[in-house]
């Protein structure tokens, strides 16, 4: 009798970790996570806790400081190795330095503001024109030392000097002419200095005069009208004369300007 004897086929085994090692991977990973995390906010919060240290320990050294001065001010005993004077001496001192600081501080901007709100300076200055002997009004020009500071004073139709800011205002003339007019003519040399408001309406701010002389060539002589004014904005001045054919056009002689005060 022939027995046939047969093997049990062997097990397969499952590819892969075992489901217990997985889980044990999870926690594990999951425990570093959590360890990462908190070391960060413990960091976090450790800084903050020596930050606030920090300025406890600084707030306590300034209050140690100040009860150190009152005990000085009060005289009280002995404060073991401290010179009570030159503490003293040294906080007066540092006191000093700060309000020196904070005045200079304060005047500067005082100064900045006041320079900022002052308006800028307003000046004319300009010389006679001879392009025309006929007209009584003046005709002047922007020519050899002559001032016009900025904006606010414009020279309009080279007659008349306008203002664009109303204030005080000095403002001045001189005219040169020939003293030996026509012996016919008893009229003497009248210069004007006029004003032409905004509106158009116009007035005579000064004036002055000088009688016929000897009848030589030409004696020069000069009259000044000069004063102060509180004119409106867009007033205009202009120089008005008699005879316009005896004005001495030469360099220096005739001119015309004003000055905001």
């Amino acid at each position: 009798m022939i027995e046939t004897y047969s093997q049990p086929s062997p097990r397969s085994v499952a590819p892969g970790l075992p489901t217990s090692m997985k889980i044990f991977m999870y926690l594990l990973t999951i425990f570093l996570i959590t360890q990462m995390i908190g070391s960060a906010l413990f960091a976090v919060y450790l800084h903050r806790r020596l930050d606030k240290i920090e300025d406890e320990r600084n707030l306590h050294e300034d209050f140690v400081f100040m009860k150190t001065l009152q005990r000085c001010r009060r005289g009280e005993g002995s404060l073991s190795l401290l010179n009570c004077e030159e503490i003293r001496s040294q906080f007066e001192g540092f006191v000093k330095d700060i309000m020196l600081n904070k005045k200079q501080t304060q005047k500067e901007n005082s100064f900045e503001m006041q320079k900022g709100d002052q308006d800028p300076q307003t000046a004319a200055h300009v010389i006679s024109e001879a392009s025309d002997k006929t007209t009584r009004v003046l005709k002047w020009a922007e020519k050899g030392y002559y001032t016009m500071s900025n904006k606010l004073v414009t020279l309009d139709n080279g007659k008349q000097l306008t203002i664009k800011r109303q204030g005080l205002y000095y403002i001045y003339t001189q005219v040169t002419f020939c003293s030996n007019r026509d012996r016919s003519s008893q009229d003497p040399f009248i210069v004007s200095l006029c004003l032409r408001s905004a509106s158009g309406t116009e007035r005579i701010l000064l004036r002055a005069a000088n009688a016929n002389t000897s009848s030589k060539p030409c004696g020069q002589q000069s009259i000044h009208l000069g004063g102060v004014f509180d004119l409106q904005a867009n007033a205009s001045m202009f120089v008005n004369v008699t005879d316009p054919s005896q004005v001495n056009h030469g360099t220096g002689f005739t001119s015309f300007g004003l000055l905001k005060l």
